[in-house]
């Protein structure tokens, strides 16, 4: 299993946990539009000297810094 932080359509982060497998999770806009979001890894390095690793899936761009911030928020 694994978590995956969901940033959509401006609505508060949500995580969810999915099958390691999962590549990608199926959201709807208010209109009824269904997009699929892939599921995308992005690595940080940790002042210990490893890698955390965060799964995230998005309709828009993300910054390092947002993805990073969520993280240490919501996981």
């Amino acid at each position: 299993m694994k978590k995956v932080i969901i940033f959509f359509n401006g609505k508060p982060i949500k995580v969810i946990t999915v099958l390691k497998g999962v590549t990608s999770i199926r959201e709807e806009y208010p209109n009824g539009e269904k997009i699929n979001l892939q599921i995308m890894s992005a690595g940080f390095p940790s002042l210990t000297g490893d890698h955390e690793v965060v799964y995230v899936a998005s309709d828009r761009e993300l910054t390092s810094q947002e993805i990073l911030d969520a993280a240490q928020k919501y996981l």
